[in-house]
């Protein structure tokens, strides 16, 4: 996979001059890469007024700190052209059932200086079965206010990965039982990304631990290397890049049979729990093309998701996925704009559940 070089506004990746429909998310969680999408998108209502309003694309997930983009729409011309901008100047805050509220501040690491909305960010993890309002404030954009209740942590058994092929493509096969709790809705989202990371080393000396790639690391090191317990180890340190893999599936409850042939590549598979009752056995194939870097020079971790996602997000996604494969098929401004939750803006605020697992492929040294 060659480096991310620049994104252009429609979601395009450019790397080394030419444009590539190869999805590369460089955002603070996944839903940002609807952003990307979307970027240039024409409206399909022109009469909504849809100028400077905020933009919220948010999944908050059970055990991960809280990150919010915040954006605003702008028209560009007059042919119902939306595109974003950041919102540097907004007051975001998250508040739980029980009055408990967080701030959350404005996030200026270079990891996010290429996301296409501003990032706000707060340490605190929020939890599963829990209510979670937001509301972010702007002296330019007005108020927003959303709500999304956290799932039930995902319970499952007996996952397992095989090699294979699905009509030629090599994959990774991903097998397992979800365990389920009948005459509740539960909503199950499918994915599967690949977040780069970057190499470095470390050393810990007298309880400290010195990052290898400063000088005066390097000099303490050389002091101290020989020392009982002093080991240069390496480190990966996750990267705020994704790429998405296509997933396939043969499962024929799965809701994106819906929307197209299951032959197709999905980008996320759903799947509601209406169509079992307490156990469900199923599975799905991760396309492994860029499970690897043959130049090693962007490497990463391929990460597997099982989600249990909040009704709201669900219907968010699905629609979304919807959205894209009616382009080039129907007239730009029929295109349907997934419903969201945002009350006065435009976007989602959803939560999830999830499992993952973390698979290395390329040569980490």
């Amino acid at each position: 996979m060659s480096p991310l070089r620049s994104i252009s506004r429609c979601g395009l990746v450019s790397v080394g001059g030419r444009s590539s429909r190869r999805l590369v998310v460089r955002a603070a969680g996944l839903l940002s890469a609807i952003l990307l999408f979307t970027a240039c998108r024409k409206s399909p209502y022109p009469s909504d007024p849809v100028n400077n309003q905020l933009v919220i694309l948010t999944e908050i997930s059970a055990g991960d700190s809280l990150k919010v983009p915040v954006s605003k729409s702008i028209q560009v011309g007059s042919g119902g052209i939306i595109s974003f901008e950041k919102v540097s100047s907004a007051h975001v805050q998250i508040f739980r059932a029980d009055g408990r509220s967080w701030l959350l501040k404005l996030n200026t690491s270079p990891d996010f200086a290429n996301d296409p909305a501003s990032i706000y960010t707060a340490p605190q993890r929020p939890h599963s079965g829990t209510t979670y309002s937001l509301q972010v404030q702007d002296p330019l954009s007005g108020t927003v206010t959303a709500q999304t209740t956290i799932p039930p942590l995902v319970r499952l058994t007996g996952f397992d990965t095989s090699s294979g092929t699905h009509a030629g493509t090599p994959v990774m096969n991903c097998k397992f039982t979800l365990l389920d709790s009948p005459g509740v809705d539960h909503y199950y989202v499918f994915e599967a990304v690949k977040q780069l990371v970057r190499l470095g080393h470390s050393f810990i000396w007298k309880g400290i631990r010195y990052d290898y790639s400063k000088t005066d690391a390097q000099k303490l090191y050389q002091t101290v290397k020989d020392s009982p317990g002093v080991v240069l180890r390496l480190d990966t340190i996750p990267r705020n890049t994704f790429l998405r893999l296509n997933l396939f599936t043969d499962d024929p409850n799965v809701a994106n049979s819906q929307v197209t042939s299951l032959d197709s590549p999905f980008r996320r598979i759903f799947l509601p729990s209406r169509v079992f009752g307490s156990t469900y056995t199923t599975s799905f194939s991760v396309d492994r093309k860029f499970f690897q870097d043959p130049t090693n020079s962007s490497p990463g971790i391929v990460l597997i998701m099982v989600k249990s996602v909040s009704p709201e997000l669900y219907n968010y996604l699905f629609y979304y996925e919807k959205y894209k494969l009616d382009i080039g098929s129907v007239p730009t401004g029929q295109l349907y704009s997934p419903p969201g939750n945002i009350v006065n803006g435009l976007g989602i605020f959803g939560s999830s559940s999830k499992r993952q697992w973390f698979f290395y492929f390329d040569p980490l040294n």
